[in-house]
């Protein structure tokens, strides 16, 4: 049967796969995401700074700080655009199509090398690199479908042949991940720690018993070694230079919400057990937690050499994952339990599911049809549901449509004619779209965009409103030297970019305004500068909102300060500006940029 040559099998899924996402990807004319406040496109804006000559190992939107998103998959696209000689928005597109096929590999040899078995690996790179995974524009699902694999399959070498080149490769490939994300390298971290502990600890009876051979510690040492100067690319400002001293609360507001509450916490537990082991909201998910029940019972009834490995990276998963539970009382952190399940979590239960596949206990002719049954089925619905998502999904049907002239004409501009380390000033989400579209820097933007605990964001948002709502020309001039300002830009969007109205004048929506905490310290400055605020209660974000995210108390830059709708910034900003483009339409002038002037 054909089912005794399973690598054709996964060969038919790639070229199946590449054929059914290029004729989706060619439908897109901009990306399936929102352009205020996007994933994807803050993503562009990193990949742009890099193409346009930006340090990669520095954050693409504020100048000398870390990067956000962190940097190997924007250095990695950034290049394939260059060789092909692409723009970014289509080389995200086409370099996704190469990462499945990279990825599929990937996950095959790694799950080949662990099982022994082609039919499981095959099965198991079809689980773990589905269609509904892609089209990847963004570094975390980057990090899952091509570091992850890694990571597994060097982990296991490691553990299994205990050769120092293995320890070697997986030191390396854990150097990587923490230019790759954040989260992925914290769990890695932990899992890395419960292998170590399980070869110098062992149980006799009650007592715990500590040995310690020169050759685990020798190969951990080269392992940390090799891991060390990758790893400080991105850790050494947190580190040395910061000290690990956060400004800001990102990883409450932006993360997976006020894990300090109990009740939080145990929503967050039910859910996703409810998510991996209960979950059959598709055909494709009934099927998995299926599998993964039948992989937990003969798991807990077959012995095997790979079972204490499943065993120990389990561990190690559930420890990262919930970990909440000790570090939010003890030290009021947690290390993104969402992201973790996503990396961890569901890579344990897909070790599991695939540990029962390749055990059960069938004459080989039904195991032949179970095969062929579940690459058909799962090939199938994995088709269906990516056309799905190009026909139905909204953010794909907006991806679409082209970007609106005025976005198109500045960015043209600010890629020709200005640099990419150019500081630019607006509000705060069109801010966000200028650097998407070109990478430039900014004074401000929308806060948990960027993935940095260290900027403080309420003073970039006191001193954006003081240079734009403050009569005093003196503390204008001193903040456009404080920040290098080079560009301001306005347009027609600006006012709903932070307050919607009704018909009456009166405020019936936030969407992302200057905010700063409610303080004495920012009062004093909004006070003495006559900027007008009113407080509230509110979350930080206007993406990241629910009763499981943290409300603050802050103090909301009034539309009070704006002048009119086509001149909001104050009379006393106008001596430092002079317009160098503007988009006019139907005779009126729907945006413009100026230079910075300071005489």
């Amino acid at each position: 049967m054909l089912s005794n040559y399973p690598i054709l099998f996964l060969i038919i899924y790639i070229i199946v796969g590449v054929y059914v996402q290029y004729n989706g990807i060619i439908k897109f004319n901009s990306l399936p995401s929102p352009i205020y406040g996007g994933d994807y496109y803050y993503q562009m804006g990193s990949i742009i700074h890099v193409i346009e000559g930006g340090n990669p190992l520095e954050s693409s939107s504020i100048q000398n700080t870390i990067p956000g998103y962190l940097p190997l998959y924007s250095y990695l696209c950034a290049h394939f655009c260059n060789i092909f000689n692409f723009n970014a928005l289509s080389c995200m597109f086409y370099f996704s199509l190469f990462l499945f096929i990279i990825s599929s590999f990937l996950y095959f040899f790694t799950f080949k090398i662990i099982f022994n078995n082609n039919s499981t690996a095959v099965l198991g790179s079809i689980i773990a690199n589905n269609l509904t995974t892609y089209p990847i524009l963004k570094y975390t699902p980057f990090t899952h479908q091509i570091m992850l694999p890694l990571f597994i399959l060097f982990l296991y070498l490691s553990y299994k042949e205990k050769k120092l080149s293995f320890y070697l490769l997986l030191g390396l490939t854990y150097g990587f991940l923490a230019i790759s994300h954040t989260v992925c390298f914290v769990g890695a971290t932990i899992i890395l720690l419960i292998f170590f502990l399980s070869e110098i600890i062992s149980f006799k009876k009650t007592k715990i018993i500590f040995k310690i051979y020169k050759s685990t510690l020798k190969n951990y040492f080269i392992l940390f070694l090799a891991a060390l100067p990758i790893s400080m690319l991105y850790w050494y400002k947190p580190l040395f230079l910061y000290h690990l001293n956060t400004k800001t609360d990102i990883v409450h507001w932006a993360g997976a919400g006020a894990l300090y509450k109990l009740d939080v916490q145990i929503d967050f537990l039910l859910n996703s057990i409810k998510q991996y082991l209960f979950n059959f909201n598709t055909l494709f998910f009934s099927i998995v937690t299926i599998l993964t029940w039948i992989g937990i019972y003969i798991f807990y009834k077959k012995e095997s050499e790979t079972k204490k490995f499943i065993l120990l990276f389990l561990l190690g998963s559930v420890t990262a994952t919930y970990s909440y539970f000790i570090t939010e009382p003890l030290f009021n952190i947690n290390f993104v339990p969402n992201y973790m399940s996503y990396f961890y979590l569901s890579s344990s239960l897909i070790l599991l599911l695939l540990f029962g596949i390749k055990n059960l206990d069938l004459k080989n002719f039904y195991k032949q049809l179970i095969f062929l049954i579940l690459f058909i089925t799962l090939s199938a619905y994995s088709v269906l549901a990516f056309n799905n998502y190009i026909d139905n999904d909204k953010w794909a049907n907006v991806g679409k449509n082209k970007l609106p002239e005025r976005y198109l004409s500045v960015q043209n501009y600010l890629l020709n004619y200005t640099n990419v380390n150019d500081v630019i000033l607006s509000t705060k989400e069109l801010s966000f779209v200028l650097n998407s579209l070109s990478g430039r820097k900014l004074v401000t933007n929308r806060w948990s965009q960027q993935n940095n605990p260290y900027i403080d964001f309420a003073q970039r948002d006191l001193d954006a409103a003081i240079l734009l709502y403050s009569n005093n020309t003196k503390k204008i001039k001193e903040l456009i030297k404080k920040y290098n300002i080079s560009y301001f830009y306005w347009d027609y969007y600006w006012v709903n970019s932070e307050f919607t109205f009704n018909n009456k004048g009166e405020i019936v929506n936030i969407f992302d305004p200057l905010i700063v905490f409610n303080e004495k310290k920012y009062k004093d400055e909004l006070d003495k500068h006559n900027i007008k605020y009113f407080q509230l209660n509110w979350w930080v974000d206007p993406a990241i909102k629910g009763k499981n995210f943290p409300k603050y108390d802050i103090l909301i830059i009034s539309p009070e300060n704006y002048r009119n709708s086509t001149h909001p910034w104050s009379y006393a900003f106008d001596k430092y500006i002079e317009e160098v483009w503007n988009f006019t339409k139907n005779g009126n002038k729907m945006a413009a940029l100026y230079r910075i002037k300071i005489t």
